[in-house]
């Protein structure tokens, strides 16, 4: 009697399928290509007259006090200006696909392990077995927190570089401001120095001056020229500094009026504003703490992740035979043995990581502290500068007016009263030096609290959204 043949299932076409189908709901879209020549490009045509640009500020003021009702080109102040930097600027770019690869983190650590399938090689003639992990020991909600932890942590770096890219803006804006004004201070002082110089020649020919007083003068006009010529150095490079923290081509603002009235009216501080409550907002409210105690957070949760490490996951592996017309069922459980090692040195690693981030939050807030102490100390000591060169100005001013009417009335001669001019105009830019130094003062603090003291109650927007859509074949936004 024979015996009853059974065909062999055939299984490679189904096996096959499901790998397909499988590989390719994993496949990502292709990226598209980078091209040097056509990046340069695109970066080259950026300018503040961008529409988008122009819509992106418009919608950003739709709830600021100093809207553009008008619609068209607003007026570059300060604000505008650093929105503009949070449009271009690739800084934020970087922080930004930071964020995102720290979103995409979250969906790793969610992901569970996928089952294997092994198949039984002849003589069975079908025979499977299919095996499944299962996490133990909570080690998936572990890598969630860790993921969570991170994600946060990007997210308030982004925060802190706009604050950063804020400040950029607001420092090259100021020596921008600082040189053209210093530029007009600068030439008033040499047209006086000219005609004193010019007087002292007079004097020298006619016998009534010595060729030191003269030669003294002519070094004092040579001085002044040539810090002239470094402001005018000073200010090129103020213009470049500009652009390049706004994130466009130099080229972008040539003959863009800009507002410098912030630096014009700056704002009156208290004395004590680095002290009590925006000190305390300062040492636990700014994005970078934050993003320390985020990253505490991440290091404390893997490390909790390694030490649910030490217990095995458990594989369960259900199987199927058919053979000669028997089935046969099997459920073989298997666990790593934690024979060798109990993760001892991951566990380790963990811990130093965790130490390490307490550490570093620690080095944070005493930075903080010191730059609150150090901005708070020069606030004080500026405005001080500033009261002096105040007193020195108006004693300057009243001498030139002693001198003035002297000369009116034939008690003084020409060269005195150009010699009074002279000073005052030096004491003039003495004045300015120490209002700069004071803008300055007050940038350093603006930084040191993250609190907008030139445009108070002015938040920087959400930058988490890239504030333009991507194109096809255009540079993406802040890149």
């Amino acid at each position: 009697m024979r015996a009853r043949l059974c065909p062999r299932p055939v299984l490679a076409p189904p096996v096959l399928a499901l790998l397909i189908v499988c590989v390719g709901c994993a496949t990502p879209p292709a990226a598209p290509p980078l091209s040097p020549a056509a990046g340069a490009a695109a970066l080259e045509r950026r300018g503040l007259d961008d529409p988008r640009l122009l819509a992106f500020i418009r919608a950003a003021e739709r709830l600021a006090p100093e809207a553009d009702a008008a619609g068209g080109p607003p007026p570059w102040t300060l604000r505008r200006l650093t929105l503009a930097a949070l449009y271009f600027h690739p800084d934020l770019g970087v922080a930004r696909s930071a964020l995102a690869l720290a979103e995409a983190g979250k969906v790793t650590a969610g992901e569970r392990p996928n089952p294997n399938v092994a198949f039984v090689p002849p003589p069975f003639l079908f025979g499977g077995v299919v095996n499944a992990v299962i996490e133990t020991g909570g080690k998936r909600a572990a890598r969630l927190a860790t993921a969570g932890a991170r994600a946060e942590a990007a997210r308030e770096d982004l925060i802190t570089a706009g604050w950063q890219v804020r400040g950029g803006v607001r420092d090259a804006m100021q020596a921008l401001w600082a040189a053209r004004a210093r530029g007009a201070l600068l030439a008033a002082e040499a047209a006086s120095r000219r005609k004193l110089a010019a007087a002292e020649d007079a004097r020298l020919k006619a016998g009534a001056a010595s060729a030191v007083e003269v030669s003294e003068v002519r070094i004092a006009a040579a001085t002044l020229a040539a810090a002239i010529g470094d402001n005018a150095r000073a200010t090129a490079e103020a213009e470049v500094a500009l652009a390049s923290a706004i994130g466009v081509p130099a080229a972008s603002l040539r003959g863009v009026a800009l507002d410098f009235g912030r630096f014009d009216h700056p704002p009156t501080l208290t004395a004590d504003l680095a002290e009590g409550r925006l000190r305390r907002a300062a040492l636990i409210g700014r994005s970078d703490v934050k993003a320390e105690l985020a990253a505490y957070a991440a290091a404390q949760a893997a490390l909790r992740e390694q030490l649910a490490n030490r217990y095995p996951n458990l594989v369960l592996s259900p199987g199927y035979n058919w053979y000669q017309g028997i089935n046969a069922f099997a459920l073989a459980p298997g666990f790593d043995l934690p024979v060798l090692n109990q993760n001892q040195g991951r566990i380790g690693e963990a811990m130093a990581r965790r130490d390490q981030e307490a550490a570093r939050f620690v080095a944070l807030q005493a930075r903080i502290i010191a730059a609150l102490d150090r901005a708070g100390a020069d606030c004080r000591a500026s405005d001080a500068g500033l009261r002096e060169a105040d007193a020195l100005l108006a004693a300057e001013e009243t001498r030139a007016g002693q001198i003035s009417r002297a000369f009116r009335a034939g008690a003084s001669d020409q060269p005195a009263l150009l010699a009074s001019e002279v000073d005052l105009a030096h004491a003039r830019l003495a004045r300015f030096d120490a209002r700069v130094a004071t803008l300055n003062a007050i940038g350093e603090l603006e930084d040191a609290l993250r609190q907008p003291l030139f445009d108070p109650g002015v938040s920087l927007p959400d930058l988490t959204a890239p504030p333009r859509a991507e194109l096809a074949g255009a540079e993406s936004p802040g890149r």
